[in-house]
């Protein structure tokens, strides 16, 4: 590489050097196996020496090339690309990079690697995903209000009915459908204010399968009525744990609610059922919620648990539950992953580390 000057300022092959190490960008060279030649100071703080390695599997966790890779496409047409990619860091946390990928020729102008230059955009993917989230939830919530508030006019007319008419059984049963829809308006309020703010969890020392084992009894019948096998399985190891337990349970309830409502809305199995299951490895907690209801459609298999929008009723509610549940799993300390297959089901699996 030749010196260049600007103005007046004479870049030799050291200076060339020092600006690729010190360039406040990921940026790595890839070769046409894919296998990573060298990178920056930046990336290998955050992603280690991967030098030697195949891209797709040193930071990306993959078991072959990613199926839109901006590197492949350069190869192949000398092209500049850019995109957005999912990465682990070298510290097994996730990451999304906006990548741009530049091809690398020699004297001849043949293409001989491809540099990757990459700027971290996880905070705004972050936003983004919460906006969107919170729209759809809206959204849904508003429907949801609607639907309550019609339960009610019709619980208010069956009580003044019956009083008018000094019915009692009428009078009973229209306050009884008043009462259960004032419980609905405090679900969901209660609700909004979880995503609303952050909050101080007081953690005691408790047993998570004693949790698990007043939600199945909470559950059972009603899964039985829905004729939803609902089974519970749990690690006798899994005895204590330091977490708050009215959280814990809000938790759990609102996933298996969702799963057996995943499994009310398939119509393509008469055999439905839904486990609860606990289990302790090593140092982590692990609750698992498995159901084989209809499960997420094909455009959600690559989604992790944030950056996925629910908002499909036939599937798994609303979307605000499950931003409840997000959020009071990070806020204890832990991270909830989920996986799904079409027509088949579900798991949602909440991970904790035993303090």
């Amino acid at each position: 590489m030749s010196n260049s000057n600007i103005n007046g300022w004479e870049l030799s092959k050291p200076d060339y050097r020092q600006l690729f190490q010190n360039v406040p960008c990921y940026i790595s060279v890839i070769d046409r196996g894919f296998r990573i030649i060298q990178t920056n100071r930046l990336f290998r703080e955050d992603f280690g020496d991967c030098e030697g390695k195949l891209c797709y599997k040193s930071y990306k966790r993959r078991s072959e090339p990613c199926l839109e890779c901006p590197v492949s496409k350069t190869f192949a047409d000398g092209e500049v690309y850019t995109g957005e990619q999912h990465v682990i860091t070298r510290h097994g946390e996730e990451a999304f990079m906006l990548v741009y990928s530049s091809p690398l020729r020699n004297d001849q102008e043949d293409i001989i690697a491809v540099m990757e230059m990459s700027t971290n955009i996880t905070q705004l993917k972050q936003l983004q995903t919460g906006l969107t989230m919170m729209g759809a939830a809206v959204t849904s919530m508003a429907h949801k209000i609607k639907n309550v508030l019609t339960g009610l006019d019709g619980g208010i007319y069956l009580v003044n009915s019956g009083l008018n008419q000094e019915n009692r059984d009428k009078t009973v049963k229209g306050w009884n459908i008043v009462q259960k829809n004032v419980e609905r308006i405090e679900t969901v309020v209660k609700d909004i204010l979880y995503c609303a703010r952050d909050r101080e969890h007081d953690l005691t020392i408790i047993n998570p399968n004693d949790v698990i084992k007043e939600i199945y009894t909470l559950f059972r019948e009603t899964s039985a009525m829905k004729e939803i096998y609902l089974a519970m399985e749990l690690d006798q190891d899994l005895e204590s744990m330091k977490s708050n337990e009215e959280s814990l349970h809000t938790i759990i309830n609102n996933l298996l609610n969702n799963a057996i409502e995943a499994c009310r809305f398939d119509l393509d199995k008469q055999l439905h059922a839904v486990l609860i299951r606990t289990k302790r490895k090593g140092p982590l907690a692990i609750f698992e919620v498995i159901d084989n209801g209809h499960g997420f459609p094909e455009e959600y298999k690559d989604c992790r648990f944030n950056d996925a929008v629910f908002q499909t009723r036939g599937n798994y509610g609303t979307g605000l539950g499950l931003m409840v549940t997000r959020k009071l799993v990070h806020e204890l300390g832990g991270s909830i992953t989920f996986s799904s297959y079409p027509k088949k089901g579900s798991t949602f699996r909440v991970t904790f580390p035993i303090q």
